[in-house]
């Protein structure tokens, strides 16, 4: 080695040739998103004839993709809430079924699938936590 000092090479960015590049922005459909409001109504629409057909359904809740029978749908604290009990979590059976309590907000992805709805037995519509029930499988 020789005890010359080494070269260092500086870049100026301030150059106009290295102007910095703005990202363009490219409206997507996401852009036209629905509001809360909306997707609340859409997901009503189509649980509530999931339960009148007995049908199942897909949907993803806090990035979980699901596959549920949907039992009732009713108000609570000012919001839409459906128990349903899930039978599949991200395509493998559920180790437990059990009935859960989904705000309708917060589902996506819905799509009624050809499977009949398995009515959950121990479904209780004088639970306190059914304040206003709006829509409940035939047989409850």
């Amino acid at each position: 080695m020789t005890d010359r000092p080494r070269k260092t090479l500086r870049l100026n960015m301030r150059s106009p040739q290295y102007k910095e590049v703005q990202p363009q922005v490219i409206p997507s459909p996401a852009a036209e998103a629905k509001s809360p409001e909306e997707k609340e109504v859409d997901a009503l629409a189509l649980v509530t004839q999931a339960i009148k057909q007995r049908l199942c359904l897909n949907w993803a809740y806090n990035g979980t993709t699901m596959e549920v029978d949907p039992q009732v749908i009713y108000l609570r604290k000012d919001s839409l809430y459906c128990d349903a009990v899930v039978t599949q979590r991200n395509a493998t059976q559920a180790s437990e079924l059990k009935l859960g309590s989904f705000r309708l907000s917060g589902l996506q992805h819905i799509a009624l699938i050809g499977r009949t709805l398995r009515p959950w037995p121990g479904l209780d519509l004088a639970d306190a936590r059914y304040g206003v029930v709006l829509t409940v499988r035939d047989d409850a």
